[in-house]
């Protein structure tokens, strides 16, 4: 006869997991620093439902597609990874061939640029999440800090189960360009990927926050000349929120790549602004561009200096696929990088580099 067990049964509990210790530690970088508490956490009490019980979030699988995906630097991706980006970053249909290793040339030549690198961990909400800077040879350096798209990207822009190649993600390029540029970069995993942990109450805007604020503290950070970039989705991460920013560090100027704010909310952003939105839909051309452009000139306060930039054969989203011998890469429409270079030096004073 079994014994009788005293008390109800619990499972056992599995180990608790430092998402701060593992981020430190799987990076290699030439500094750490240390995951603390910020200074002050703006999200805190935002966030959080008015339910006293924690929702549970869904676990992420794979789905057929996602599932014939070969991990490994060098081997051949599905077209799940074109599948993948075309779902976050609202991009045309392209040619599904990108199936081989992607070679970032462009990339790899910024990259021979002196760079320091220092990661970093931070709070938002109940989720640790993992950033980098990235600084260039001469500082105190002109800070863009990267708000990604929304759907789940990591630092690079980049899937989670694609991950594995960091140098073809549209965001490590974008680094490595305005490194090259003179300026220094900050971005970072989303909830969920990379090596920051997903949180139960941490949200797209809670993370930005939270990252922007962290992002200016530091001694080689120009804080005269911090600009906020958004794309796509995080284009109304940046807008939606815009005066918290301005309670942490004022900006110098603010990017919108591939917009989706409207023109009620544009208003919200007193710094200088640069939109940048495809040609090929008018309704797109007008909606995200235009109209914006004319109701920060009505603004009643004062007219709030804007530039639009329309790129006539650009994908909504502003990516692009760039064929090579081995298969191809997405990046950044150069025509818009070349835009953003030139705005960010004249609103920095950073000398154009050969």
């Amino acid at each position: 006869m079994k014994a009788r067990r005293e008390g109800p049964w619990r499972p056992p509990e599995a180990p608790a997991r430092n998402f701060a210790t593992e981020a430190a530690e799987a990076t290699e970088t030439t500094e750490t620093t240390e995951a603390t508490e910020p200074k002050r956490s703006l999200f805190m009490n935002h966030d959080l439902p008015k339910s006293s019980t924690p929702p549970t979030r869904p676990t992420r699988t794979a789905g057929p597609a996602l599932s014939q995906h070969t991990a490994g630097k060098g081997k051949p991706r599905s077209s799940a990874f074109v599948a993948s980006l075309l779902a976050i970053f609202g991009l045309c249909a392209v040619n599904p061939a990108i199936t081989a290793k992607a070679s970032a040339t462009g990339a790899a030549a910024a990259a021979k640029t002196a760079v320091k690198v220092e990661n970093t961990t931070f709070k938002s909400v109940d989720a640790i999440i993992a950033g980098q800077w990235e600084f260039p040879a001469t500082t105190p350096a002109p800070l863009v800090v990267l708000i990604p798209a929304s759907g789940g990207v990591d630092r690079n822009g980049l899937p989670p189960d694609f991950a594995d190649e960091p140098e073809i993600g549209i965001y490590y390029q974008l680094a490595k360009k305005l490194l090259a540029a003179g300026f220094a970069v900050f971005r970072y995993d989303s909830p969920g990927t990379g090596r920051s942990s997903r949180g139960n109450f941490s949200t797209e805007r809670s993370t930005a926050l939270e990252g922007y604020t962290r992002a200016v503290d530091h001694a080689r950070v120009d804080t005269d000349h911090v600009f906020l970039f958004g794309h796509s989705g995080g284009t109304d991460t940046v807008v939606g929120i815009y005066p918290r920013y301005e309670q942490v560090a004022v900006p110098a100027g603010v990017i919108l790549l591939a917009n989706q704010v409207g023109e009620t909310e544009i208003t919200r952003v007193k710094a200088p602004l640069l939109i940048l939105v495809s040609k090929k839909d008018p309704r797109n051309e007008y909606e995200k561009g235009r109209f914006l452009v004319d109701a920060r000139a009505k603004f009643k306060d004062a007219k709030l200096e804007t530039e639009l930039v329309t790129l006539p054969q650009a994908a909504p989203g502003l990516v692009k696929e760039v064929p090579d011998p081995e298969g191809g890469h997405f990046e950044i429409e150069p025509d818009a990088v070349d835009a953003m270079l030139r705005w960010l030096r004249r609103h920095s004073q950073v000398a154009e580099r050969s």
